[in-house]
């Protein structure tokens, strides 16, 4: 393999025994990766500062510096670098605190091969972010949508030392259209509940503190682009598939057994895969409606007539603005990737395939809101995994919910 291609990776660990383990087992990964190894957060950071860095592995438990103060420094002076950390059981609570500061979290020990696949679907992530395409269109945008600041009200609330569920339902209420919108939503057919939900508190106890979450950031973007009138373009029916897509994500991985965190992020997932097309239609007006029309017409995916327009697609414009808000990997993911997932070049089922099943099931059922009403799965991707077989019951667990 050409040098020039490598990846320069540094691993960080306090114990002398775990970087010499490291060194022995990822030492067949030398023909693709060129690895530097440290022995203390202030070690790695002189390093960093040295030469290129493509990755940093670190431990999380560290005297004087830990990991997650590392990972800190390392986003504030080198946001380019992919981050990672290693914690082991014990260490569940600051692995928590450290997810606004990693890009992902890892078991220790970690298997070299979960390491290397990690590490070719965060570069494969990384470099679709970092698409000139995509900078070009987000540098003619007047103003990107800030991060709702109840949102943000609600993440602290979560992670102070004593997070209040009725704290969290109190700051909901204090917006009162937020509010509305949000028991709108939570008494819908989406949620199938025996009995109506009243007030906020009362929804955020029986839902949990995540799929509210999800709620609050979602219905704040969708309620601000709400407010321009544009009769071309159907917000509700786009606000709608995006409920039944993040209904279906999170219907598929229950269904699999893939673990309460991808079930945690496929409501959000699902609710934001297509930001991207609020983006567009509400600072691209002209150009937007002209690709819109277009597509009725003609038997062509919308993303690729997107790409002609643009030279982009609302896909990895909607994950690049939930990578400038920090949004967990797997979400950015699910939504850069849900029309394409095997340009992820994930080897394994995970939120992404939920969500392109979600999104493919809702499409293939309902009319959309751009006119494409025959959207097929990426079958070569799903035979890749082993799921072919799993699509009928995928669409029947999902028809159950109607």
């Amino acid at each position: 393999m050409n040098e020039i291609a490598k990846k320069q990776i540094l691993f960080v660990d306090d114990e002398p025994m775990v970087l010499k383990g490291l060194q022995r087992t990822l030492r067949k990964m030398r023909t693709e990766w060129d690895m530097a190894f440290s022995s203390s957060g202030k070690e790695a950071l002189d390093i960093l500062g040295q030469q290129p860095i493509d990755v940093i592995v670190s431990d999380l438990k560290m005297p004087e510096m830990d990991g997650m103060q590392l990972l800190t420094e390392v986003k504030a002076l080198h946001p380019h670098v992919v981050r990672i950390i290693l914690s082991g059981h014990l260490e569940h609570e600051m692995t928590l605190k450290s997810v606004q500061y990693a890009h992902q979290n890892l078991s220790k020990p970690c298997d070299a091969e979960i390491l290397k696949q990690t590490l070719v679907k965060l570069f494969a992530l990384r470099d679709i972010l970092a698409d000139e395409a995509v900078k070009k269109i987000v540098s003619q945008i007047e103003s990107l949508p800030s991060l709702p600041s109840i949102y943000s009200e609600i993440i602290e609330e979560m992670h102070s030392e004593d997070p209040s569920l009725k704290k969290v339902g109190d700051i909901i209420s204090k917006d009162l259209s937020m509010a509305a919108k949000i028991l709108q939503v939570v008494n819908s057919v989406f949620f199938g509940l025996s009995r109506k939900i009243s007030t906020p508190q009362e929804a955020v106890v029986l839902l949990g503190l995540e799929t509210i979450k999800a709620l609050v950031l979602s219905v704040k973007i969708f309620a601000e682009f709400s407010q321009k009138k544009f009769a071309w373009f159907n917000i509700d029916a786009l606000f709608s598939h995006s409920m039944s897509v993040s209904t279906y994500a999170k219907t598929i991985i229950k269904n699999e057994k893939l673990g309460q965190d991808l079930i945690n992020h496929s409501l959000m997932a699902g609710l934001l895969h297509d930001l991207g097309k609020l983006i567009l239609a509400t600072n691209f007006q002209k150009t937007y409606q002209q690709v819109l029309t277009a597509v009725q017409g003609c038997d062509r995916n919308l993303w690729d007539l997107e790409y002609e327009a643009f030279g982009t697609s609302h896909a990895e414009i909607g994950a690049y603005l939930m990578g400038l808000w920090s949004l967990e990997t797997p979400i950015i993911e699910a939504i850069a990737f849900h029309h394409c997932p095997a340009n992820s070049l994930s080897q394994n089922m995970g939120l992404l395939t939920a969500v392109h099943i979600g999104n493919a099931i809702d499409h293939n059922g309902l009319a959309s809101t751009d006119g494409n009403t025959d959207l097929q799965y990426d079958a070569q991707y799903l035979e890749s995994l082993g799921l072919a077989d799993r699509i009928p019951a995928w669409r029947q667990f999902c028809s159950e919910l109607t």
